[in-house]
């Protein structure tokens, strides 16, 4: 009985810490949005999941199989200025590198957590206060780091004006 009692409280205490934001995966989205803001962007790729990366890298390729006056327009559109000799190179991260440059918002990415919720041991759900409202960042725990994965973010949702 006391195992149990004592397996309880633990459970109670860890849930407490993480639903307060002191977990690995809350400093992990704390350690992008620094990234973001100190220019950092290489930190910050490093930062995300293989499958977010293996989406800007396919991305990248689908640009080049369009080529380069087709896709420059594209991703002038995106704030994504690009010269045709860097063009031969593009991948995900020079992709992701030139968006996250041309989106100067990005350097002040909110990284006030308010709890971190665990659906399981590889993934959590990190809830940052943004000023439009709370979003949810998915980190995943690979190969012992807690990653980003960027793969199913969505914006917070629109609050109406009063």
């Amino acid at each position: 009985m006391l195992s149990r009692t004592l397996l309880f409280i633990l459970g109670a205490v860890f849930l407490a810490v993480a639903g307060c934001g002191n977990h690995p995966a809350s400093d992990s989205v704390k350690a992008f949005t620094f990234a973001l803001s100190d220019s950092s962007w290489s930190d910050a790729w490093q930062m995300v999941t293989p499958e977010t990366r293996a989406i800007w890298d396919s991305t990248a390729v689908v640009f080049q199989r369009f080529g380069y006056t087709e896709s420059s327009e594209f991703l002038n559109t995106l704030s994504v200025p690009i010269t045709e000799e860097e063009f031969t190179s593009i991948n995900g991260e020079m992709l992701f590198t030139r968006m996250v440059q041309s989106a100067p918002e990005t350097a002040e990415l909110s990284s006030s957590v308010r709890g971190v919720e665990l659906p399981d041991s590889t993934t959590a759900l990190v809830t940052i206060a943004t000023s439009e409202g709370e979003q949810i960042v998915p980190v995943k725990l690979v190969e012992g780091r807690w990653l980003l994965d960027l793969t199913t973010l969505t914006p917070p949702p629109e609050v109406p004006a009063e």
